[in-house]
């Protein structure tokens, strides 16, 4: 009896520390299964913080190439404005320079007139004084258009703003505008010399 209860003794002892040991066991495996779930999360926290960055300084280099287009297309809008107001002024230009042929032309017809008048004993010294000093304002005029024109295609279509051209072309335009006008002007004052000369003589004539 004593030895069955003595194998019965040790069997449970055996039992107990069979399952002392699978606890244990049991308790390692969860442990470590929590350090590997937790270097898990860790790397997947780290995996994501990469992907964040990543994804960061892909929507910073994406504002970055918006801007250079954003940038480019303006400078490209700036250069074809700049371009259209030369082409603009350019055609000013030409219809000065026309305006400019057309004063020459009166300046010849008045001339003409005046040696005409020369030859019938006519006084047309003042009307020569006032065709000399409209000569002069017409070269002055012509050098104005030039000057203008030099001024206008030297606007650098890469490098000049809008604002700049304009004011550019609108200064040299203005110049050579009010030289037209004054030689037009002289040209007025010339031919009011003639035409009172030759009214002069005519009342003279009939006078006589």
């Amino acid at each position: 009896m004593r030895r069955i209860v003595l194998i019965l003794f040790s069997s449970l002892v055996f039992v107990l520390a069979s399952i002392s040991v699978t606890l244990a066991q049991t308790q390692d495996t969860n442990f470590n299964r929590f350090e590997d779930r937790l270097r898990e999360l860790r790397e997947d926290r780290q995996r994501k913080l990469e992907e964040f960055k990543e994804k960061k300084q892909e929507v910073k280099n994406q504002r970055q190439d918006l801007k250079e287009k954003i940038a480019t297309k303006q400078a490209e809008l700036r250069q074809r404005t700049v371009a259209k107001i030369k082409s603009v002024f350019t055609r000013i230009l030409k219809r000065y320079n026309a305006a400019l042929a057309r004063l020459d032309k009166i300046a010849d017809r008045i001339a003409t007139r005046i040696d005409k008048l020369k030859a019938r004993g006519v006084d047309t010294s003042a009307a020569q004084a006032k065709l000399t000093e409209a000569e002069g304002l017409g070269t002055a005029a012509a050098q104005a258009i030039v000057d203008a024109q030099a001024q206008v295609s030297a606007i650098d279509e890469n490098s000049a703003t809008v604002k700049d051209a304009v004011h550019t072309a609108t200064t040299a335009m203005r110049s050579a505008k009010k030289a037209l006008f004054d030689y037009h002007k002289a040209l007025v004052a010339a031919t009011r010399e003639l035409k009172a000369a030759a009214a002069l003589r005519e009342g003279t004539g009939g006078a006589n």
